[in-house]
This record gives structure tokens, sequence and C-alpha cells, in this order.
């Protein structure tokens, strides 16, 4: 197969937009997540005489906060379990039976976003888009190439993760493709098994348990970590598709990954300083200063949190301007003048350029539609 790096060159061909990194843009230890994963690891560890307080040792958590459906949970939680049930388990394929049952269902809006795709195409991109609502451990991406469709995950250099050994990093591999099969086979049918997959490491003592989950021909020793389907498929309908609900769903899906980035890292800071007092917006120069940086380092870091200045600045007027619109009876002049436009015209050209409408056309769209949900409720 040509590989990424060449395959990006001929520009006839397709590629699937990019991963970001969930653990760039979320912090290990921000509590975001559904306890599903947790939850599957203290099952698999379980059968292995791994005790409960065992594998939660150091994280915060018990065997009633992971059964609670309304708990929330870190990266860096899951990461200190799975860590405590390696050293307590001795089988090497706890990855695979971990990921194995991880179904389509337990991934909330996200894997909901999946099942109503339009085609296979589209949960690739779908998958890749709101990957960080999954408490991802490792960034992915799929490119097609020569008439097949392949997810590239990385090799243990990559992985930016704290005591990142070796095992650790098998049992997240392992995960990653697990996952990637039954999520598929959820979203595709079970007839969708991928056409082959590599690995770059060396084969593993569970060599006979990957071919068995993966279900298709195995290479180790690779350049790569790849999971290929044939292209061709791409363009097939999920057994579940569902256009209008698909964008619908991804609107949701869309809302919750901007609350992510609004609540993460120093974007959330950034986030505060700009919403201290409505109205008055601070220069970045001057959000850097109070968070005793330079505007270089800033800007830096708000890139590896893939936002900016200019867009949480944007988001934050967007908010504001609704929600102005909404409950009060400020003009469109007096709510341009209040979020820092140099005139009326200047905020309505915005305005329609976030939602599609003029402030006075939202107004009354959502004020109509409002009575409208009153009278039938």
């Amino acid at each position: 197969m040509t590989d990424i790096a060449t395959a990006a060159a001929v520009p006839s061909r397709r590629f699937a937009i990019r991963s970001s990194d969930a653990v760039a843009a979320i912090s290990l230890a921000e509590k975001r997540f559904s306890p599903s994963k947790i939850a599957m690891l203290l099952e698999v560890a379980s059968e292995f005489g791994a005790r409960p307080e065992s594998v939660l040792a150091q994280t915060g958590l018990d065997a009633v906060a992971v059964a609670n459906p309304f708990t929330l949970t870190s990266s860096l939680q899951f990461l200190t379990a799975a860590r405590n049930a390696l050293r307590h388990c001795a089988a090497d394929d706890i990855g695979l039976r971990v990921g194995g049952r991880l179904r389509v269902s337990s991934y909330g809006m996200y894997g909901y976003a999946l099942l109503c795709s339009e085609s296979m195409g589209r949960a690739f991109d779908t998958a890749v888009k709101y990957h960080q609502l999954a408490n991802g451990m490792m960034s992915i991406h799929w490119v097609e190439t020569d008439g097949v469709a392949s997810w590239s995950f990385p090799d243990h250099r990559m992985i930016d993760l704290p005591d990142m050994d070796l095992r650790l990093y098998r049992f997240l591999l392992d995960l990653q493709f697990a996952v990637h099969i039954t999520v598929t086979k959820d979203v595709m049918g079970s007839w969708c098994v991928p056409a082959r997959a590599s690995f770059s490491g060396p084969e593993p003592t569970h060599a006979a348990a990957l071919s068995e989950m993966l279900e298709c021909p195995i290479a180790f020793n690779q350049p790569q970590n790849l999971l290929s389907y044939p292209a061709a498929w791409l363009t097939r309908a999920p057994q579940l598709a569902n256009p209008i609900t698909a964008a619908q769903v991804s609107t949701q899906c869309a809302r919750l990954l901007e609350e992510f980035r609004w609540q993460a890292g120093i974007t959330r800071r950034v986030y505060h300083e700009l919403t201290r007092t409505p109205g008055h917006f601070p220069e970045i120069e001057a959000i850097a200063e109070s968070l005793c940086m330079t505007s270089r380092t800033l800007r830096r870091k708000l890139e590896l949190e893939n936002t900016s200045y200019s867009e949480l600045l944007t988001s934050v007027r967007k908010a504001l301007a609704i929600d102005y619109l909404m409950t009060t009876v400020l003009s469109t002049e007096d709510v341009a003048l209040t979020l820092g436009f140099s005139d009326a015209v200047s905020f309505r050209h915005a305005f329609k350029r976030w939602t599609g409408s003029t402030p006075n056309e939202y107004r009354r769209e959502r004020t109509a539609s409002g009575k409208s949900k009153v009278a039938r409720y």
C-alpha cells in the first residue's frame, strides 16, 4: 500500500480530516466523560480475579460511582485504572476484551451520530471530527488511497501520556483496534469486517486473539498501525442511516465539543477572562499578562488546544448576542454597542455570518417558535 506521506502528494485522492489530539485539547484531569469505559474495564478485570478497589486505586472512584450513569470521569482516571488492571491481570489481551465490549451505544451522542450517518465515509469523517467526545487516548485519522480506506493509529513514540510503558501502549492500541471493529459493525452491519490490519510492533503473545477479533489478515513489524477497508464500501449506507437526524445530531455534537473547548485547560481561562465583564473584551495582551505569560506563549497554548483568541472572542460575542436578543428588549443598535461593534451594520453582518439570520429575523423566528411550543404543550 502507498504510505500516507506519499499519498498526500497526490491531489486526485481523497483524504479525511485529521483529528485533533483529544489529550492535547482536553486536560487529562478534566471530568467530562461517561464511566462506560471504566465500567467495562472493571468487568473484564473482575473475570481475572481483580478486585474493583484494586483496579480503582488512586482514581478517586469506587464501584458505586462507576455504576452511576451520571458520574463524570476523566482520561487520567481511566489511564490509572488501566495501569492497575494490567498489574493485577496476567492476560495480554485485556485491551481487546475491553474494546470488544464497548459498543456504539457506549458513546452517547457521539455513537448516535455515527449510527445516523448517510454513508460509511460520512461515519468515518464524523468519528474523526468529534473524536474528543469519545475520551480517546490516541489521535486518529483515516485516508483513502489506491482503493483502500485505512485508519491510522500512532506508534509508541508518538504517544504523549504519563508513564506510558510498552504494556500500557499495547493495551491502548488493542483497545482502539477492537473499538473500531465493533463500532463499525454496529454502524454498518456484521458483514463489515476489515480487509487487513498491520502493526508496527512485533507479533505479540496474543496474536491468535487479535486474529479472532479482527477477522482479517494481520501483518506485524510494519511501518504503520493500520486498519483497512475497501474504499468501495465508503458510499454504502449504515443500517440506520437518516440524513435529517444525522444533521441534527451533528449539531448537538458540535455544541458539546464547543463546550469542551471552552472548559478545557488554557481555553477555559481565556474564556473566563472574556466573560468576566460582559461587553468589555480585553485584548489578548491583557489576558496574557493576567495569566503571567507573553501573548506569543498564549497564542501557542491556544493553538495546541485547537482554538485561538479570535475564535473564542467570536464564540463569546455570539453567545451574548443570542442571549440579549432572546432575553431582553434591547434594540439591534444597543446590542451592537454592548458587544463592542463599531456600528449596527457590522453587527448585523457578523450575526448573519454566525447564524444565517439577521438579529431581527432570529428574534422573530425564535419568539414565534417559543409561542408555538407553549400552545402545543
